[in-house]
């Protein structure tokens, strides 16, 4: 998953160090007219936002939801009174948050968040003996614990994520990488020949299939959608 959090305050500040310290890919947009730009340009699964961003003149939360309908939003104030609340959710917000709530509380919400985007109601993946905790960025094979360093695991959720969906490669690194500089290709070559060596252990029932000159498609078990999410 990959967070853009909006940082028009120290508070903000605060949660973008405090999210990347727990592993969580991070965007980090300090000026708010530049907002929509990196929109546009960065995948991202939620977007973070202080509540004085929306004083600006450049957007609003209907402008926001508008451009992006299927982007989570949370909007966060210190204390936010009911009338704010009812307002920022009416206009668009899936969630107000408060600045003063304890950060576990506040990552958990927001993992929560991040997931439903994807239409899911748990945070564990299940696809055969491959399961995927997107909270606790952990993988396992047969129940035994697979140790992935960051980047494979980010590569790994992603395609874990969006099951026999073809995935461009651009697309892969882009939700990795962000707005930093990419690896050349022969980096991204190993990461993909690591992960598929990792899920030999699967005996073949969850694979990474090349579509040459397209991208790739993780194969997984034909198993109802409902149980996708365990």
């Amino acid at each position: 998953m990959r967070y853009m959090i909006a940082e028009g305050s120290w508070s903000m500040v605060g949660l973008s160090v405090a999210l990347k310290e727990k592993g969580i890919l991070l965007t980090r947009c300090e000026q708010p007219e530049d907002l929509l730009l990196y929109l546009e340009t960065c995948q991202t699964d939620l977007l973070v936002l202080d509540a004085d961003n929306l004083q600006h003149d450049t957007f609003t939360l209907k402008d926001l939801r508008l451009r992006f309908p299927e982007l989570a939003v949370a909007v966060m104030q210190q204390t936010p009174e009911p009338e704010f609340i009812v307002r920022a959710l009416d206009h668009g917000a899936d969630a107000v948050l408060d600045h003063c709530a304890p950060l576990e509380e506040m990552s958990a919400r927001l993992q929560a968040l991040a997931r439903r985007r994807h239409g899911l109601a748990h945070s564990n993946l299940v696809f055969g003996p491959f399961e995927i905790d997107i909270d606790l960025r952990m993988v396992s094979i047969h129940g035994e614990t697979i140790k992935l360093t960051p980047k494979l695991y980010e590569l790994m959720e992603y395609l874990a994520l969006r099951p026999r969906q073809l995935v461009s490669r651009s697309a892969l690194l882009g939700h990795v990488y962000g707005l930093n500089d990419e690896p050349n290709t022969r980096v991204f070559d190993v990461y993909m020949c690591n992960l598929r060596s990792m899920l030999k252990a699967t005996d073949g029932e969850v694979e990474i299939e090349t579509v040459r000159g397209a991208g790739f498609r993780l194969h997984v078990p034909d198993v109802p959608e409902d149980e996708v999410a365990a």
